[in-house]
């Protein structure tokens, strides 16, 4: 079987090296993508999805991994082949703090976090014209060019998180 799903990992090379990837199904490709500088991430990412011939593309910070019935919904997404992208749901710590901040529960739903990882399909990236020329990674920044285009799918099941600290470098 052709590998459906790209789960892609984005951090610096130290961040990286100490990450413990979850074991992969014939179906899936998990890959880490090493930076050095942030501004390069738009590149390699670029590089990476249009080397993968696979449906789904997977953007993740270390520490995160999907549960297995994210990976099931993902497969099966990936296996209809059709445009779509969305994002896994919150830790419900998490997005039960910050609804009580924000007292507005729209805001929470409508942006993926850093720590709930975003998916898409590999046409739809390149739809968007890749990674595009962001500054700084943002999973804020590529919904909202998402959401100009399509609709997102309802959020999986959430991402475990199994650092305290989740971040980029």
């Amino acid at each position: 079987m052709n590998k459906l799903i790209n789960y892609i990992y984005i951090g610096s090379e130290k961040r990286l090296g100490q990450l413990k990837l979850f074991k992969e199904e014939n179906f899936e490709k998990v890959t880490k993508l090493n930076f050095s500088n942030e501004r390069d991430i738009g590149d390699l990412l670029d590089t990476e999805v249009a080397d993968f011939e696979g449906n789904i593309i997977v953007i993740l910070l270390p520490g995160c991994v999907p549960s297995k019935d994210a990976r099931a919904t993902l497969k099966k997404i990936a296996l209809i082949n059709q445009l779509s992208w969305g994002w896994f749901e919150g830790n419900k710590k998490f997005t039960d703090m910050i609804s009580q901040i924000k007292k507005i529960s729209t805001i929470v739903t409508k942006t993926p976090n850093t720590d709930q990882g975003i998916y898409l399909s590999r046409e739809l990236y390149f739809s968007l014209g890749g990674f595009g020329e962001l500054n700084k990674f943002s999973f804020k920044e590529i919904s909202k060019r998402l959401y100009s285009r399509l609709d997102p799918q309802k959020p999986l099941p959430p991402l475990i998180i199994k650092s305290k600290k989740v971040q980029v470098s």
